[in-house]
């Protein structure tokens, strides 16, 4: 099984049998396991999502973890720019090999969430003088494939999310780069679990996004992707 498969958790994850699902993730030896940020965009705003840092402490609480942890991905317009860092990434950063994902939201589901105009150029840069990444350990990566996330991955050297789509165009985006790229962040792919199969190149990630459903049906699931 190539070891850079990963896992994306549904918003109800934590709701039931949250401890029994994490150890049979560590069992089937995911990669990591990516949380979503749910703040701007939820798919139904009348169901209830985990909080991005209350799970995260729960996963680290787990004894049965053995996966690194990631976030796919942070939308940065949703928060100001001092707290994001004082109160949210300045923590995270703290844990070991995190990978973090960062993207800046949509409409897709809601356009009521107040947003910030952020220059994602200079919090990359702010990161990367801030902390050491790199393609093995903590990493950073951005969530969506417009031309000027493209620039940012040429001129920063990280790495680049696709949410389903082609996979071709990430093999072609990536065939396109200076050969030394990336080396601060993995090239990675959000897929359904029906197309664990799709072919990638064995450097990239993929990213299964596992759906909300009871634990007997997400036992299957995850057998479905690591058999």
């Amino acid at each position: 099984m190539n070891k850079n498969i990963s896992v994306l958790l549904p918003g109800s994850f934590f709701e039931k049998d949250y401890q029994y699902k994490i150890s049979y993730l560590s069992k089937n030896q995911v990669d990591c396991v990516y949380l979503f940020d749910h703040s701007v965009n939820p798919v139904d705003e009348n169901r209830a999502v985990y909080d991005i840092k209350k799970a995260l402490s729960l996963l680290q609480e787990s004894h049965e973890n053995n996966f690194k942890l990631g976030l796919c991905v942070l939308n940065i317009n949703s928060r100001k720019k001092d707290l994001f860092f004082s109160n949210f990434i300045n923590p995270i950063m703290e844990i070991k090999d995190f990978r973090l994902g960062l993207g800046t939201g949509d409409n897709k589901y809601t356009n009521t969430t107040p947003k910030y105009a952020y220059d994602l150029d200079s919090i990359i840069s702010e990161l990367i003088s801030e902390y050491t990444f790199s393609l093995d350990g903590r990493n950073l990566f951005l969530g969506g494939t417009s031309q000027k996330k493209i620039e940012l991955v040429c001129k920063y050297s990280i790495g680049i999310n696709q949410w389903l789509g082609n996979s071709q165009d990430l093999i072609n985006l990536s065939e396109d780069l200076p050969k030394n790229a990336p080396i601060f962040g993995k090239f990675s792919q959000c897929i359904k679990p029906s197309d664990v199969g799709t072919s990638l190149p064995d450097s990239f990630e993929k990213i299964i996004v596992l759906k909300d459903t009871n634990t007997k049906k997400f036992y299957s699931e995850v057998d479905k992707i690591f058999t």
